[in-house]
């Protein structure tokens, strides 16, 4: 009995070993298809991820080159700056030396009348043929005076003015200062950015690398090393709101800009506000509406954000007020602005509106 069933045993296992062993050989070549595919996956996965990173350093490649525009304005306009704040030093300096200068002619004219009191008083008299002469003499020596006071109260009103506007030169500074820090900081975290996505794009291609020799070695042990994964690539600006207020004269903003226009070659002169002889930036804009009898007096730049109409970016029109950190023009229509740029440049037009960020456009006629 026991040698019928031990042959009969040994058969049955061969034939479970043989198919165990065939089962087996499937599994690996399931599996081993399966791991091609899946490396076939990640390549492609891969290759579209690092498309999508270079896409992004492309984009904050091109935002950081509008940020570094924007700072090369802002250190221009830093330049003019100081140039304009020299020139009031020099002008207050001059303006002071002639007032101290003024008030010693005075008193040297006065020192003799006013210093000796009554008795020079009584001598007038005494020396006057006449009463009536004793009064003229009297009255001229007052009237000397009046004009001598009248002198030197023009120039210390002139220095005040000329020191207030020297301190608003220094706040503009301070201002473009603080927009210019912003956008340094704003450079330095995109250049942060962009350093971290490249280091990203050299990790894409070591993993691009692994992920290819991966597949080429799971297809040839499934004897497909003749078959590669396939390689796919993907291929890839104030105010919101709609504010357009009606105009409020006859006068076109067109011709607004065909008048602030001809003045264009002039010269810039910081607190100037002769459109022939000189301006700077809000005694331009201050003149040329004055000409069409809009007049809210003499502002700085800052000043004519809280006249006139607000009007939002997408409804600016020709004539319309743009006006910037320490700086205001007028809008031509056209994309541009006219305007009295800077010492250097003088009275232009065809700057691009935006070539600094906008505070806030107003519509003034």
């Amino acid at each position: 009995m026991k040698r019928l069933i031990t042959p009969i045993t040994r058969s049955i296992n061969k034939k479970s070993i043989s198919k165990g062993v065939a089962f087996a050989l499937t599994l690996v070549l399931v599996v081993a298809s399966s791991n091609v595919a899946f490396a076939a996956k990640s390549v492609t996965q891969i290759t579209q991820e690092k498309q999508q990173l270079q896409n992004e350093i492309k984009s904050l490649d091109q935002e950081l080159v509008g940020i570094l525009t924007n700072i090369n304005e802002l250190e221009a306009d830093i330049s003019d700056k100081n140039a304009d704040i020299a020139d009031a030093e020099a002008d207050l300096k001059e303006a002071q030396k002639e007032a101290d200068k003024k008030y010693e002619e005075m008193k040297v004219r006065m020192k003799y009348m006013y210093e000796k009191g009554d008795d020079n008083i009584i001598t007038i008299f005494l020396e006057s043929g006449s009463l009536s002469e004793f009064i003229n003499k009297v009255e001229y020596a007052n009237t000397v005076y009046e004009y001598d006071r009248n002198q030197l109260d023009e120039y210390q009103s002139m220095i005040k003015q000329m020191e207030s506007l020297k301190a608003g030169l220094e706040q503009e500074k301070v201002a473009l200062q603080s927009q210019q820090n912003k956008l340094s900081a704003q450079k330095k975290s995109l250049d942060t950015m962009i350093s971290t996505k490249k280091s990203q794009v050299a990790d894409f291609d070591t993993q691009l690398a692994k992920a290819r020799e991966l597949a080429a070695r799971q297809a040839a042990a499934n004897q497909a090393s003749n078959s590669t994964p396939s390689k796919q690539a993907n291929s890839s600006s104030v105010s919101g709101g709609n504010k357009n207020p009606a105009p409020v004269s006859g006068t076109g903003g067109g011709a607004v800009v065909a008048y602030a226009s001809q003045f264009v070659g002039n010269p810039y002169k910081w607190g100037g506000t002769s459109l022939t002889e000189g301006c700077d930036c809000s005694g331009f804009v201050y003149r040329v509406f004055q000409h069409f009898g809009v007049d809210y007096g003499r502002l700085t730049s800052d000043g004519f954000a809280t006249v006139g109409q607000e009007v939002s970016y997408e409804n600016m029109q020709a004539g319309d007020v743009v006006v910037y950190s320490g700086h205001v023009g007028i809008y031509d229509g056209s994309g541009g602005i006219v305007e009295a740029q800077s010492s250097r440049a003088g009275i232009t037009s065809g700057r691009a509106v935006n070539c600094k960020p906008i505070i806030a456009i107003r519509r003034l006629i």
